[in-house]
């Protein structure tokens, strides 16, 4: 009995073995597999999609969505020039990391398994910066607003932590260290004297958007400006890095490329000539995109010349010092790099001051625009203007996105993506910046959508007309009435204005690569304000920001729409309607997903196939950034989120508030990687993953029985923990002293 007996054992131990090591090796892949799901940029990969390609999370398995940890964000320091609180940016994912940037300038990295800091660290500006920028070129009483954007970029092969603080230096740090590897002054005073050329206002410090070009190490980044009469000439420039990778100088100016006139009215002619010199030149009148290479002379000339006024301005105010209008760049998300084609796609913002146009007659090329820049060069290749001679405050802000070999019109193609805030989004051509196709939100129905939904348009808002002279000389809107309306609106009377100056697609969209769709949330908040007077004689002072003259926020009146759209078409795929909310920051997307994270504190989960709610979780915080999607080290996908309390101020907030961690039970998460691994098709392996997949389904089924909730509100600890922010202000104080001494 045991000769019989003894080779069944050995058997049996030589298979147990063998499965063993395949089950070790099958772990070992997964573990490498998950660890690769970073959200290292922003906006989750290069190309801004907002999109993750983990497979853990899925529509069976996210109704069991919890929460995993709380880190309570201290208090900054009671006093000073940065008096926000809190952090108001999508967290970004490295290697199982967690990071993100306070609004008081302290970087965090934190372990995504259970939220322990792993290191901080206090970005410190120079010594008496905001006294010598106060002094000359800047408004320096726009800051305490907060980031909107940190990336890792992978350069050569190694990780490298790329912010740009709100004394615009350009700040790399060691991802796992913390410690400082560059510290480069973009945007000073010393800058400004001596290259920006026929300057007469002020740049804005806050909320800087960039990017890197990694295969030619070049770092592109936009001049933002004040939204009053005291706005700047805006640019962009480009950075060489190549240096200080090769550890042989400093970063060096590469290029700066202005994108308005000179202030002081010495080229009158600067919009004709850069239409001219442009390969493609666009604009849209609300119903088409117009070729402005095609237009005859004398038509350019009419509507062109003289573009924003300078000239004249100067001619009638000779004593005056500043211009009363400008323009900077766009702000709010990521620029995007197509480094096959050399190219860098960024936007720009309305023009100056918002509202009241008496003083920059014109279209005011290139505001509202998106623009394609030679990397190596600066050379504008096309540009595309969104909106002609704005009059309420409807930039191009937020993310651009690059796709590459994505199905559009019946081919695979590559294809600029943009969303702008008066509710349009534009499928462009990289090469040219021709529109593939344009979705309205403010006309639904034009892409298939219910007309009951989207954007309604108040009734000053309208497209006006690039050929038109007329349209471009309104001064403000409503101008264009008679009688005793137009005397209520020049007497500053107040009236609504939807969607309002913060737009109606204030956000980033998502695009899944495996749908062919993009996932775009706008939303009606009007505003009641009223135009006030700008300009020498308008008895201000012209620092003071006199164009707005916001009066309320209507609340009552807000709703939101999230469309899914195909790429392929432009067409509306479903739509879903909220009712009472404006939604804002973006949207993010992965595996069938689609996660709204919502201004009243609630985390909705879409079907991306059809819009159907799949689970709603209550959090009671406000939100108004997307969540990054990505593996903790032990490979387990989780959502980053930075809940706080803000209004519609949108970088206002007295609240410290917490970073958010969501993820799924143990025991499910277990058995999601078990079924993710990649099959090596051999007998052994197969039999391992029926062995495995069984026990382990067998385990969820007796376990979860008790851990379903179909209603899911966070529950009371997360505000308990949140409080101890509070309490750990002064200890925070005293390591941020600390560290200051060091």
């Amino acid at each position: 009995m045991r000769r019989e007996r003894t080779p069944n054992l050995f058997g049996l131990s030589l298979t147990a073995a063998l499965l063993l090591a395949v089950l070790m090796l099958a772990s070992t892949t997964v573990l490498a597999q998950q660890q690769a799901l970073d959200w290292a940029m922003y906006n989750g990969v290069p190309g801004n999609w907002n999109w993750s390609p983990q497979k853990q999370l899925n529509k069976e398995n996210v109704k069991f969505l919890e929460i995993k940890w709380v880190f309570a964000i201290p208090a900054g320091p009671p006093s000073g020039l940065f008096t926000q609180q809190g952090s108001m940016h999508t967290p970004i994912v490295y290697k199982g990391v967690v990071y993100f940037v306070t609004n008081w300038n302290r970087v965090y990295a934190l372990d995504a398994r259970n939220g322990k800091v792993l290191w901080m660290k206090d970005l410190v500006p120079p010594k008496d910066w905001d006294v010598k920028y106060r002094e000359k070129y800047f408004d320096v009483t726009t800051l305490g607003g907060h980031y909107h954007q940190i990336h890792i970029y992978e350069i050569d092969g190694k990780p490298y932590l790329v912010i740009v603080p709100q004394w615009w230096h350009l700040i790399i740090l060691e991802p796992f260290t913390g410690d400082v590897l560059l510290d480069y002054p973009l945007l000073n005073p010393d800058f400004v004297e001596k290259y920006v050329q026929g300057n007469r206002g002020l740049y804005d410090l806050s909320t800087p958007s960039y990017v890197i070009d990694t295969k030619r190490k070049i770092f592109i980044i936009g001049a933002g400006v004040s939204e009053a009469e005291s706005a700047g000439r805006g640019f962009f420039v480009g950075i060489d890095l190549r240096p200080w990778f090769e550890k042989k100088d400093s970063p060096t100016l590469k290029w700066l490329t202005y994108i308005m006139p000179p202030q002081d009215g010495s080229d009158p002619e600067w919009a004709i000539k850069s239409v001219n010199s442009l390969k493609y030149a666009w604009t849209f009148d609300g119903k088409q995109q117009i070729d402005m290479k095609a237009w005859p002379d004398d038509l350019k000339r009419r509507i062109l010349y003289d573009d924003w006024g300078f000239a004249r301005f100067v001619q009638k105010y000779p004593n005056e010092k500043v211009s009363y209008a400008g323009l900077g760049a766009g702000w709010g998300g990521a620029y995007a790099v197509d480094e096959d084609r050399g190219l860098v796609y960024v936007t720009t913002a309305q023009p100056s001051p918002d509202w009241n146009a008496t003083f920059r007659p014109g279209p005011n090329l290139w505001s509202d625009s998106i623009l394609a820049l030679n990397v190596e060069t600066g050379e504008m290749v096309w540009a595309f203007q969104t909106m002609a001679h704005d009059i309420w405050d409807y930039d191009c802000a937020w993310s651009v996105q690059f796709v590459k070999n994505a199905m559009v019109g019946g081919q695979k193609r590559d294809v600029v993506i943009k969303g702008c805030k008066h509710g349009t989004v534009f499928a462009l051509d990289p090469d040219t910046g021709k529109a593939l196709w344009i979705f309205t939100a403010w006309d639904p129905a034009r892409n298939g959508g219910n007309p009951r939904f989207g954007i309604k348009f108040s009734k000053y808002v309208k497209f006006l007309d690039p050929t038109n002279e007329r349209d471009m000389t309104w001064n403000w809107q409503g101008e264009w009435t008679t009688g005793d309306e137009y005397l209520y609106l020049k007497n500053h009377g107040r009236f609504l204005q939807n969607p309002p100056a913060v737009g109606s697609l204030e956000m980033d969209i998502a695009y899944d690569p495996e749908r062919n769709r993009l996932y775009v949330g706008v939303y009606n908040l009007p505003f009641v304000h009223s135009v006030v007077n700008v300009g020498p004689n308008s008895g201000l002072p012209w620092l003071t920001n006199t164009g707005r003259g916001v009066r309320e926020v209507r609340n009552d009146l807000a709703n939101a729409t999230v469309y899914a759209i195909d790429v392929n078409t432009g067409r509306v795929v479903w739509e879903v309607f909220f009712d009472k909310i404006f939604l804002r920051g973006g949207i993010s997307t992965s595996n069938g997903l689609v996660f709204v994270a919502r201004p009243d504190g609630i985390i909705s989960v879409l079907d991306a196939d059809d819009g159907k709610i799949l689970k709603e979780l209550i959090v009671g915080t406000p939100f108004s950034t997307a969540p990054s999607i990505a593996a903790d080290a032990d490979g387990r996908v989780k959502l980053f989120l930075t809940p706080h309390a803000t209004g519609v101020g949108w970088g206002i907030t007295a609240v410290p508030g917490f970073v958010l961690a969501l993820g799924l039970p143990e025991v499910i998460a277990e058995r999601t990687v078990v079924q993710e691994r990649t099959v090596v098709q051999t007998q052994v392996q197969t039999q391992v993953q029926t062995v495995v997949q069984t026990a382990v389904a067998t385990q969820v089924v007796t376990q979860v029985q008790t851990q379903v909730r179909e209603v899911e509100v966070i529950p009371a600890w997360v505000y308990a923990v949140a409080g101890i922010a509070v309490v750990a202000v002064i200890a925070a104080a005293t390591i941020a002293v600390r560290g200051r001494r060091r």
